[in-house]
């Protein structure tokens, strides 16, 4: 049996089928626009982060080209300290800062003070009384600030030696060889260690801040192989055929004196003087690898290593 649609029914459905295709067409029209809206306002928000990045990069950019313009001016004053560095320090200091006849450079133990200033002012007037120079005369500041630069870069830079003792010393060993009198070293009859011992060769106090560990066993071992000018050895002959050696204390265009390896001391007028000419060799006994044995000599070596 077939029913028959109620005239409310069918208004009802011409109604929903008028209503509904209207509200989608609503909806798609409304979507549209939001969804352009939208569109809009992210084109507007990357053209407006285009132009707040520009000055940004532009920033960058300026900032980059000026680091590397003072990494290649950084690289000028390298170059320069390196070459005075190698000119005037080198022979000293070593190559690599780590000492030679002059202390190491790449430590943190300074004897005259750790700031620049303090590097600068020694470059400048020198030690009196060591073989350091005054350089102020011939430097310019920009060149003494040139080595400094050049001076901290060696600290961290590898080091050019990896010398090592043949074997580790007793220190405590080596200190009563040091200072024993009547032993084979003998060395405070001519060393002084804490005010301690004789005039004759160099004051060994903080040895092991002012020289390289290698430069130190070379002394003991090669005692001629660098002799310190200020303990350079002179051989005098009188008139009356007396020959005297010993190390020069003053001298000056009519008179020297030195003193003996036995503390006696001498004091010659030079026009009575048959002969005089300082010794290539030092007064310091090039024996003494044969009197001590490999132990006892690295006993010396420890003790002296703690001086510092």
């Amino acid at each position: 049996m077939v029913r028959s649609v109620q005239p409310c029914t069918r208004l009802s459905l011409v109604v929903s089928s008028i209503v509904v295709p209207g509200c989608a067409l609503i909806c798609l029209h409304l979507n549209g626009h939001i969804d352009a809206q939208a569109d809009e306002e992210r084109v507007h928000l990357s053209v407006a982060s285009s132009k707040d990045a520009a000055p940004e990069t532009a920033i960058a950019e300026s900032e980059s080209a000026q680091s590397s313009e003072l990494t290649a001016k950084d690289e000028a004053a390298l170059a320069e300290g390196q070459a005075l560095y190698r000119g005037l320090c080198s022979g000293c200091h070593g190559g690599m800062g780590r000492g030679g006849k002059g202390p190491n450079l790449t430590d943190d133990r300074w004897l005259h003070g750790d700031k620049d200033e303090d590097i600068i002012r020694v470059i400048k007037n020198g030690v009196p009384g060591t073989t350091m120079k005054k350089l102020g005369e011939s430097l310019k500041e920009q060149q003494t600030a040139s080595i400094v630069g050049y001076v901290r870069s060696l600290a961290r830079s590898p080091g050019e030696s990896n010398w090592t003792p043949y074997m580790a010393g007793d220190p405590k060993a080596g200190e009563q060889l040091f200072f024993d009198d009547n032993g084979k070293a003998q060395c405070a009859k001519c060393h002084t260690v804490n005010r301690k011992g004789g005039h004759v060769g160099p004051t060994l106090d903080r040895i092991a801040a002012r020289r390289s560990p290698e430069f130190v066993m070379e002394s003991i071992v090669q005692p001629s192989k660098f002799i310190d000018p200020l303990f350079e050895a002179v051989q005098v002959a009188t008139k009356e055929g007396k020959v005297i050696v010993g190390l020069r204390i003053n001298e000056t265009n009519f008179s020297i004196q030195l003193r003996e390896e036995n503390g006696r001391f001498h004091s010659f007028m030079k026009r009575d003087l048959e002969e005089f000419h300082a010794l290539a060799k030092s007064l310091m006994p090039e024996n003494i690898p044969e009197q001590l044995s490999v132990k006892q000599l690295h006993d010396v070596f420890a003790f002296l290593m703690t001086l510092n």
